[in-house]
């Protein structure tokens, strides 16, 4: 360091980064074994052949620990795209220091460690003088200001890898199994698992056929936890919106309505209106899904349920798309 605590020229032109690099590359590879272990751990315990309620007590918690590792797995993986992109800008502006610094000495002038830029010729009129030391002064500014931008940027990188990995020390997994207790802001309960006679829907509130109130709620279905890849979705609630022709209840009754319906008048006599099937299938999926997929390009999540009649046969198998950032309810329909 100068006398004044700023860094010297030598320093400057050394500037580390590797320390960032090493540091993403180690996050990482964290962040893809602790997804690893705790998936496992996870499918072990549904794969056991075990029953009773000490083992649905083993499942909620397994998967409720993968949930959460889930989320650090993301935090982790954020933060090593923080510390490469702050490498490479630090890189770039170091060599932007030493460049400044190699038109100097190219141009006939020293630069001290402490940044001063003084001229090897000696001789000269007073005008040629004159103008060799406002040469100086420009290279001096010049080497200072893409100084103070590098050891600025430092800082500034420094502060957002701790941000991105804030919390992460303090992560614990008490004892007592996740979920047996009450449910943060009282989200609403699943449904008993399918199937579920006799069954009694929900009314859906009603949507004018023109559009004019996307926005409007239609229906709330409880979620359970979604996890897939590296996304997650805590438990919560899956909102069915109006919508457009895009999304939502006017999405799914133009092109998916029939299909409900058919379903309806030919697997399950007597089902009624379709949308007292498709009330219980979403509510089902989105509840006990027993397949999940992301889907990166749009950022949602397809949740997959087979649903039976009383007697054990097999019906359809419903498929529901969320988005992966809110639960939003994007589709729903009906596949045999």
């Amino acid at each position: 360091m100068t006398s004044g605590g700023f860094p010297t020229l030598s320093q400057l032109i050394a500037w580390p980064t590797a320390h960032l690099t090493d540091g993403a590359d180690h996050w990482t590879a964290t962040s893809g074994q602790w997804y690893e272990v705790f998936t496992q751990v996870w499918q072990d315990s549904v794969s056991a052949d075990w029953h009773g309620d000490a083992a649905e007590a083993l499942h909620t918690r397994t998967d409720a620990d993968r949930t959460k590792v889930s989320a650090l797995s993301d935090q982790l993986r954020e933060a090593a795209s923080i510390a490469r992109t702050g490498a490479s800008g630090l890189e770039a502006a170091r060599s932007r220091v030493r460049y400044a610094v190699e038109d100097a000495r190219a141009a006939g002038f020293d630069v001290g460690e402490d940044l001063s830029v003084t001229d090897r010729s000696r001789g000269g009129s007073a005008a040629h003088r004159a103008m060799r030391q406002a040469q100086a002064e420009s290279f001096a500014g010049t080497i200072g200001q893409r100084a103070v931008q590098l050891v600025n940027l430092d800082t500034q990188v420094g502060q957002n890898v701790t941000a991105a990995l804030g919390g992460i020390r303090n992560v614990s997994f008490p004892e007592t199994p996740i979920g047996t207790g009450p449910l943060p802001e009282d989200p609403p309960q699943p449904p008993p698992p399918v199937p579920m006679p006799p069954y009694q829907p929900t009314v859906w509130a009603a949507c004018r056929w023109r559009g004019q109130d996307p926005s409007k709620v239609v229906r709330t279905f409880y979620h359970a936890p979604i996890s897939a890849g590296f996304r997650s979705l805590p438990l919560g609630t899956s909102i069915l919106y109006c919508g457009d022709e895009k999304y939502g209840l006017q999405h799914i009754m133009k092109r998916h309505g029939a299909d409900w319906q058919r379903i309806a008048d030919s697997r399950m006599p007597g089902a009624g209106n379709w949308r007292y099937l498709a009330d219980y299938a979403i509510g089902a999926t989105l509840a006990y899904p027993e397949r999940v997929e992301y889907n990166q390009n749009n950022d949602t999540f397809a949740l997959y349920r087979k649903i039976y009649t009383t007697d054990g046969r097999y019906i359809f198998t419903t498929r529901v798309v969320i988005s992966a950032s809110d639960g939003k309810i994007i589709t729903a329909f009906p596949t045999t």
